[in-house]
């Protein structure tokens, strides 16, 4: 299906494409057209101005996204663009696997939209024709209502499968560990949320633990599934089943506990604290207790680095020359287990109340005693006081494995930081001085 600016000689084409999974992925084709006012670009000494121009909106087909003619539209917040050498932009989100190849004017709606702006509100800002784009890019997921300008639907669909739900239910250290941490919390007669239950594991091990009723939030189809294991149980008529988001989700009662598996690479790769904290005000009491309290990042040097990390991108013995991929492979982490005695002397990055608010961001010190090739990185979960789910290189293995990251360095002090990726806040970004790895 094809909705977009359509020009006479020349298209600049928005094409709706899904892929095969379904997710909704866009991909815009079509040539660069038309010319701008000439005479206008080089009174204001800019040089000659690019042979481009809004189409006529005349000339586009009308939106096949109502919103865009009525409602207040805001950029999603990870939004990326890169320049192509056709003259225009590539604009994708990856948590919502959306992309266009646009116009480079459309980055300026974008910049507008940096606020919930209406239509109308664009036009007059940029000029009438300004609202054909507004509305392709409403089209292709880019501009979107302000209230889920945050939300991530790729990395929920992702949950949507059983393996791997397989890889967590086979993890015995974590389920032993949630156990634990519900056994010595949960009162008897407690209203419990479960915030992104999955499986419904968490909420029928809450309900076992004596919990009177359990709010078990889910977002995908695996909603549908809680009831059956709940009632399996023998504790169905204590589980409720609430499909949403669980970030916006507002129960008719509050409770005093909430558990959360939400935990990924270095435990923030999935970016769990704006979503549970959201979760947290609308629906914990002022006394409520979580589970997991507490998140330690600890980090060492790997005088040897692991051969999986960057010995894949190689020249190959048959001829295959794979070292072009090599610079994008030193800017992202790998998750593999690591071997006790390949790690040097580790670090506390980071001591934390979970989940703390948002913005957010930590840093520590990490030293190095002998040069490194690379930085293990793994955290321990505070269950509850005394009660400790740890995933460190010396611990039994968690499907969390450890977190590889190619920095090689010198013996000395470091800072190190870690954020959530702008580009992708399901990503975590990593930095020792100016060198940034990407962990998902």
């Amino acid at each position: 299906m094809k909705s977009g600016l359509q020009g006479g000689s020349g298209t600049v084409c928005w094409s709706r494409n899904q892929d095969q999974e379904g997710r909704g992925q866009r991909l815009a084709r079509g040539p660069l057209v038309g010319s701008r006012n000439r005479q206008r670009a080089e009174a204001g000494n800019m040089g000659p101005a690019l042979p481009w121009s809004w189409c006529s909106t005349d000339q586009r087909p009308p939106s096949t996204n109502p919103t865009s003619q009525m409602s207040n539209l805001i950029r999603p917040q990870d939004l990326l663009v890169t320049f192509e050498p056709d003259g225009r932009v590539l604009i994708k989100s990856a948590s919502r696997a959306a992309a266009v190849k646009a116009p480079p004017w459309a980055v300026g709606v974008l910049a507008v939209c940096s606020r919930p702006c209406t239509r109308d509100q664009v036009v007059a800002a940029m000029g009438p024709n300004a609202g054909g784009v507004y509305d392709a890019l409403a089209d292709a997921g880019l501009l979107v209502a302000p209230e889920v300008a945050m939300d991530t639907p790729v990395m929920f669909h992702n949950y949507a499968g059983i393996e791997v739900h397989r890889r967590m239910l086979i993890d015995e250290p974590r389920m032993a560990g949630y156990w634990a941490g519900l056994k010595a919390t949960i009162r008897p007669g407690d209203v419990v949320i479960d915030a992104g239950s999955g499986t419904g594991v968490l909420a029928t091990m809450a309900a076992l633990c004596g919990a009177a009723r359990v709010y078990a939030l889910e977002q995908s189809d695996f909603a549908d599934t809680i009831p059956a294991v709940a009632e399996a149980s023998g504790v169905g008529d204590r589980v409720t089943v609430v499909r949403g988001d669980f970030s916006k989700v507002v129960l008719p009662e509050k409770a005093r506990v909430l558990v959360t598996e939400t935990f990924g690479a270095w435990a923030y790769a999935e970016d769990p604290i704006p979503d549970v904290a959201r979760c947290i005000a609308n629906n914990l009491t002022d006394d409520g207790v979580v589970v997991p309290g507490r998140v330690k990042l600890w980090a060492a040097p790997m005088p040897v680095a692991p051969p999986s990390l960057l010995h894949p991108f190689r020249r190959r013995p048959e001829g295959v020359n794979l070292t072009p991929l090599l610079a994008d492979a030193r800017c992202r982490g790998h998750i593999t287990p690591v071997a006790a005695d390949a790690v040097g002397p580790a670090s506390l990055i980071a001591d934390v109340p979970f989940p703390g608010t948002a913005p957010w961001g930590f840093s520590g010190t990490l030293t190095v005693d002998a040069p490194c090739e690379a930085v293990c990185c793994w955290y321990d979960l505070e269950m509850a006081p005394g009660v400790i789910l740890p995933t460190g290189p010396a611990d039994p293995m968690t499907h969390w494995k450890q977190s590889v990251l190619p920095f090689a360095l010198d013996p000395g002090v470091y800072t190190i930081e870690l954020l959530p990726a702008p580009e992708d806040r399901r990503s975590l970004l990593v930095r020792i001085g100016t060198h940034e790895i990407r962990l998902r």
